[in-house]
């Protein structure tokens, strides 16, 4: 049986939403621009993986800088999770790659590549189970300067979504298809279901290509391909 996809809200309503979380398109494009650009400065002489592992430590960078400075927001390490968090701590974001299903609302998309338990716990939370499926005693340390630690309710009640994006060269061009979606459940390192998914607009940039390959990327424990 297929797996249910919730229909996406209209652009206007998706700004909304967006806007009533504390965030907003342009950040989040902001972001993505930040990987884009970072993933460019990768040669062909440095190791492989460079070109994702500097896309993805710009995601995280920017997307902490940006909430942090316009809306308030403080740095969370949720595990090996790295996270914004809202002021009220009810709400975190993070990034993610997914695949090709990515932005697409006929579509339901799946993370590119295998992630650890520490994801697999913030779904759970998503999911509203209780503190006996969430560890929490994995959350509280390793907040860093400027950062928050959660209590364990605080760690059983928090809503995690993910800024998903699939880059892809299209022409001249590099498309990058994006949503903000909220993880519902998770199974042997990979999202099998989605509780919410805000569609957002195709970023789209000129398409110089790095000379260095992706590599493992994002992951929260490094683990092989599927």
């Amino acid at each position: 049986m297929l797996p249910l996809v919730k229909p996406f809200p209209e652009p206007d309503d998706a700004q909304a939403q967006l806007g009533g979380m504390g965030t907003g398109l342009e950040i989040l494009h902001n972001v993505l621009r930040a990987g884009e650009a970072a993933r460019r400065t990768a040669v062909s002489n440095d190791p492989i993986g460079t070109a994702g592992r500097r896309a993805y430590e710009a995601h995280v960078r920017t997307i902490r800088e940006l909430h942090i400075e316009q809306e308030g927001w403080v740095r969370l390490v949720h595990g090996r999770l790295e996270l914004v968090c809202s002021p009220d701590r009810s709400v975190a974001m993070g990034v993610m790659v997914g695949d090709a299903a990515t932005g697409q609302a006929s579509l339901f998309p799946k993370n590119a590549r295998r992630r650890g338990p520490a994801t697999g716990l913030v779904v759970r939370a998503n999911a509203g189970e209780g503190a006996s499926h969430v560890q929490t005693a994995l959350f509280v340390a390793g907040a860093g300067p400027c950062g928050v630690a959660l209590s364990e309710e605080e760690a059983c009640a928090l809503k995690t979504w993910f800024l998903l994006s699939y880059r892809r060269k299209v022409g001249d061009t590099v498309r990058i298809d994006c949503e903000l979606s909220q993880p519902k459940r998770f199974e042997a390192g990979f999202v099998e279901e989605w509780g919410r998914r805000i569609l957002l607009p195709t970023l789209i940039m000129d398409g110089i290509e790095p000379l260095n390959d992706d590599g493992p990327g994002e992951i929260d424990i490094p683990v092989d391909f599927r």
